[in-house]
């Protein structure tokens, strides 16, 4: 007989995250999906996934397709996506590309920032190949999850999105082994078949992922129940049923797939009062859904408002009167949406998968995301409180909001990781500040930068990692020897002890040279620059300045 697990074990469901690779045990109900895009990735040169949002698609390239690669002994790299970055000082790279630097240090986690922003995208990938037991290449399969970024235009980064295009279009030339697998939402698909003809893919090889059918929702639910040791056939049976039924005034609905978020979210919500058996009722299971589901509209709400500086209650009376009657259904011209609420509103509240985008012949349109979320919102009261999510959440929703262009939205962000922060959260605490000293450096505010980096500095002497620290004096030199801040012999300083931590490093070696001359001790540094080239002989930032020192002489 299976044992029961403890009262507090765990519930074996994901909620309102994606799955990640370590949650590959717990994913269920895409069998099919999962070897199909598996086999289209490793045999096609490009290939799209797309899907409407909150879908799965990141879920199933995490928790399914990657590890199924892995375990076939495939090159499969990490995800991309494009608003990764890595806990790592901007202001300590001579110059960085936004995009390649996302993507690379995605695919290569253990590589150097700053080897990596001075490398060709196909250079890296060519210096990282892999053989099989034969001796034969094998494929780099990448994935860039979120590549929509890719196809718009960046308000920040325009210079470095068009760069980073033209560089992944050479890498498709000049590495063959490259299988790229771009993941998308429904309503980029046809730019990304846009974007295919520009890398040399006229004709790309596509995957369609749709909601759940209901025998794969049955699985969702029925096989972590049955690992857990709970009876799960009435319960997966019971549960799938009701997320199928909508109840429109005058008569009741079924739809013939299954909201895999939503289904996530309701398992992990009703754990606890998951029963062993076919004990519920049809209309108690009804109410306890809708309480699920408007709760988390709530708080997503309330939680958006806060962000927004908005009052809770207004947004929620939006919603409510937008998305939950027969309009939320039909769709609302994007046009229309804007004339009540920001745009960072409407884009907010899609990556909550509250709502989707679908394309109609003349314009955007937003509708509910599952019409089984009318019900629910019909009932939004505005009593929420804004959630409080972990310190690691609220970094992640810095690095979209500033990959997403709003700055100040990052910063409050950021600074809520910060406060949000316990005694065992000194890792997050660090990236955090380091994130915050990034944002003040790429807004021209160095005083800040250099004592965000700082206390950055004395969080990971704490950790200890004497890497990060050395990074971080790194950053701090670099702000200084650029002026505003500090003087040319404070950023020797800072830099000599950078270099102490991390002699093999290059590129601090050559901004200390950079410093060392700046401050008039020209002979030594051009024993700096010289010693680089030893190592390097087309190190870009050393050749300039040995020239220009060269002409002094």
């Amino acid at each position: 007989m299976t044992a029961l697990p403890p009262p507090d074990a765990p519930a074996p469901y994901v909620g309102t995250r994606a799955f990640g690779e370590r949650d590959q045990p717990l994913f269920h109900g895409r069998g099919p999906e999962k070897r199909h895009v598996a086999e289209t990735w490793r045999t096609h040169r490009l290939t799209l996934l797309h899907g409407r949002a909150g879908v799965g698609k990141t879920s199933l390239l995490c928790a399914g397709v990657i590890p199924f690669l892995q375990a076939a002994d495939a090159h499969v790299l990490p995800a991309a996506r494009l608003a990764h970055r890595p806990p790592f000082p901007l202001a300590a790279l001579s110059e960085h590309n936004h995009f390649r630097l996302a993507v690379l240090t995605s695919w290569y986690t253990r590589a150097s920032p700053a080897r990596i922003c001075e490398t060709p995208l196909g250079t890296f990938l060519r210096k990282n190949r892999r053989m099989d037991r034969f001796g034969r290449q094998l494929p780099t399969l990448g994935a860039i999850d979120g590549a929509e970024a890719l196809l718009r235009t960046s308000a920040r980064h325009e210079r470095h999105r068009r760069e980073f295009l033209d560089d992944l279009a050479a890498a498709m030339d000049e590495a063959p082994d490259l299988h790229l697998l771009l993941v998308v939402r429904d309503d980029a698909l046809d730019d990304a078949l846009d974007l295919a003809d520009r890398l040399g893919q006229a004709s790309p090889a596509t995957c369609t992922l749709e909601p759940l059918t209901p025998e794969a929702a049955h699985e969702a639910v029925a096989e972590p129940l049955a690992h857990a040791g709970r009876p799960s056939e009435a319960v997966a049976e019971a549960l799938v049923r009701e997320l199928r039924t909508l109840r429109p005034a005058g008569g009741v609905q079924t739809t013939a797939r299954v909201d895999p978020s939503l289904l996530q979210l309701v398992c992990e919500r009703l754990w606890d009062d998951l029963p062993g058996d076919a004990g519920i009722s049809g209309e108690r299971l009804r109410g306890e859904v809708n309480r699920v589901l408007r709760e988390s509209c709530e708080h997503d709400l309330a939680t958006i408002a806060a962000d927004q500086s908005l009052p809770a209650r207004t947004l929620l009376s939006w919603f409510r009167g937008t998305f939950g009657g027969p309009r939320g259904r039909a769709g609302i011209p994007e046009s229309r949406l804007y004339d009540d609420v920001p745009k960072a509103v409407v884009d907010a509240v899609q990556d909550c998968h509250l709502i989707r985008a679908r394309l109609g012949d003349k314009d955007r349109y937003y509708e509910i995301q599952h019409p089984r979320l009318i019900e629910p919102i019909g009932q939004l009261d505005g009593g929420a409180v804004p959630s409080r999510p972990g310190p690691a959440t609220r970094l992640r929703q810095a690095h979209r909001a500033l990959a997403d262009g709003d700055p100040e939205l990052a910063r409050r962000h950021a600074e809520a990781a910060v406060r949000a922060c316990g005694e065992g959260d000194l890792k997050v605490l660090a990236d955090a500040t380091t994130f915050l000293g990034d944002v003040a450096y790429e807004q021209g505010d160095a005083p800040t930068a250099v004592l965000r980096y700082r206390e950055a500095a004395r969080i990971c002497e704490a950790v200890p990692d004497n890497a990060a620290v050395g990074w971080l004096l790194a950053g701090i030199g670099r702000i200084l020897l650029s002026g505003g801040v500090g003087d040319p012999g404070e950023a020797v300083r800072q830099l000599q002890a950078a270099a102490s931590r991390l002699p093999h490093e290059l590129s601090i070696q050559t901004a200390l040279g950079q410093a060392l001359w700046r401050s008039g001790r020209t002979r030594a540094a051009r024993a700096v620059f010289e010693e680089v080239l030893g190592h390097d002989s087309r190190n870009r930032e050393a050749l300039i300045a040995k020239r220009a020192l060269s002409g002094i002489a």
